[in-house]
């Protein structure tokens, strides 16, 4: 388009010139080296014309040889990105002062002529998350899908993992989602959505991504990890059966428990405080005494001591059972507490407060401090019930 109007100027100031010309042409003298050269306008004109196609031709000839034009594009468009690389790395020092959204502004601008233009994305969202510009960030994410597909998934996972960090979860999902099912066997992926997924606390999705988690062999995912997933997952979903009264799927959740989680103390305590909640304390002491039978645990045994046992005499003989037990044997505050709570059960209170005595004056733990002032409520005797929570709640604080 340029040359055309180019071309039609040049025509029409030669034709403006021939009108103007024709009716006088007027003479020239040209001198020159000692050459005189006399001719009229119009053969001037024509000398002019001439003389500059030479030149031109000249000028190509030159310039093919030497590749003077493409020298010249190098030049110049080395120069642009050496511009926009340096306002990129303004970009960067903007983000690290905190002007987030200069730093977004420099890094999207000249953006085609920079030499590492995912670079500029990467500084682009970090600035607009930094801002809380979710939406922006994830149109952002979308034009990079358009114009450097290969690096998309890369920026998708890093604006999820920055998501999670600043706990703007139901994004991060959604991208790390997508990235799982691209992407199934990539480890930083399934892991980075495995965490997400222990965040947001969404448990029957991460329960579905453990086969995958346990079969995952990667320095990042530690065998403590799996289990961390574990207890989670099976611990929650133990929860919400018991919170919405569903003792069928609160089995079936048991049975789909690794076998590791069912010898756990913890979780054996989780499922039994669960069934005591659905109003079925004959089931929550089975699954302890079950356990106490396959190998009992000192932890075990508070967790049944608390139920309490619906039959304390059955109990006297079944605690002696395991107590002598050699993975049990527990600890001589614990048999006092044992002893004591099963005399109180027994409606003994006399026996409970001789199986205590010994541990109250020597650094007593919680239960012992709790059992000890029900023991002084029933005898009305307010004063020592009142000191005995009191030691039992400054207990309770220091082990926050």
């Amino acid at each position: 388009m340029k040359r055309f109007v180019l071309i039609l100027i040049i025509l029409v100031l030669a034709a403006g010139a021939g009108f103007y010309f024709i009716r006088d042409p007027g003479t020239a003298d040209i001198a020159l080296l000692g050459w005189d050269l006399q001719t009229s306008a119009l053969g001037l004109l024509a000398l002019i014309i001439v003389g500059f196609i030479v030149l031109a031709i000249i000028w190509r000839v030159i310039s093919a040889v030497l590749k003077l034009p493409s020298l010249w594009r190098r030049r110049s468009a080395r120069q642009k990105q050496q511009a926009a690389d340096e306002q990129v790395l303004r970009a960067w020092a903007e983000l690290e002062r905190g002007r987030f959204s200069v730093a977004e502004k420099l890094a999207r601008t000249r953006l085609n002529e920079a030499s590492l233009p995912p670079l500029n994305y990467v500084i682009a969202a970090d600035a607009l998350m930094a801002q809380d510009e979710t939406a922006a960030t994830l149109s952002l994410l979308d034009e990079v899908r358009a114009s450097f597909p290969r690096f998309a998934d890369f920026l998708s996972l890093h604006i999820a993992n920055r998501f999670r960090q600043q706990k703007n979860l139901a994004p991060a999902l959604e991208l790390l989602q997508s990235l799982a099912a691209a992407h199934p066997k990539d480890e930083a992926i399934v892991c980075a959505f495995a965490e997400t997924l222990f965040e947001a606390a969404d448990w029957e999705k991460l329960r579905t991504l453990m086969p995958a988690l346990r079969r995952l062999k990667w320095s990042g995912l530690t065998e403590q990890d799996v289990q961390r997933y574990d207890r989670a997952v099976y611990g929650g979903l133990i929860q919400e059966a018991a919170r919405h009264k569903q003792t069928a799927e609160l089995a079936a959740i048991w049975n789909d428990a690794p076998k590791s989680l069912r010898q756990d103390d913890l979780m054996l305590a989780s499922l039994a405080n669960s069934w005591l909640t659905l109003g079925q304390p004959a089931e929550a002491e089975r699954i302890l005494e079950t356990a106490q039978d396959q190998q009992c645990t000192p932890a075990l045994l508070h967790h049944w001591l608390a139920l309490p046992p619906a039959d304390p005499a059955r109990a006297i003989a079944r605690f002696n059972h395991w107590a002598g037990q050699s993975t049990c044997q527990p600890d001589k505050k614990l048999l006092a507490y044992a002893n004591a709570r099963l005399a109180w059960l027994n409606d003994d209170t006399e026996g409970a407060k001789q199986a205590l005595a010994p541990v109250l004056g020597d650094h007593p733990d919680i239960p012992s401090l709790k059992l000890a002032a029900q023991i002084a409520e029933h005898e009305r005797d307010s004063t020592q019930a009142v000191m005995y929570y009191t030691k039992a709640f400054e207990l309770m604080d220091m082990e926050k």
